[in-house]
């Protein structure tokens, strides 16, 4: 489950894991790749939404459900584009 909330200028999305924890993370960047839009989504440290802990990041699809709104969708490391899209990702890195 994914909840996006506001907060001032940060936009911040509730994951609930499979044993139920809220996990918070924060949109790094958006990548277009075959006319697609990824999100990587970097972990927020605790409940309060403070630090990022850059060591934990998912990449997800960026879907348009029924009612219009934007979803998010977690790429699993088996996806045919899981590994471009950490190149492209990295390779951002790499020009900063």
């Amino acid at each position: 489950m994914v909840d996006q909330n506001y907060e001032g200028e940060i936009f911040y999305l509730e994951f609930e894991d499979e044993d139920g924890n809220k996990q918070y993370f924060t949109e790094d960047v958006i990548l277009n790749y075959e006319g697609q839009e990824y999100a990587v989504l970097v972990h927020v440290q605790d409940e309060e939404h403070e630090g990022q802990d850059d060591t934990y990041m998912i990449l997800a699809r960026i879907e348009t459900n029924d009612e219009g709104e934007e979803e998010y969708v977690p790429l699993d490391e088996d996806d045919e584009n899981f590994e471009v899209l950490v190149n492209m990702y990295e390779a951002m890195g790499e020009e900063e």
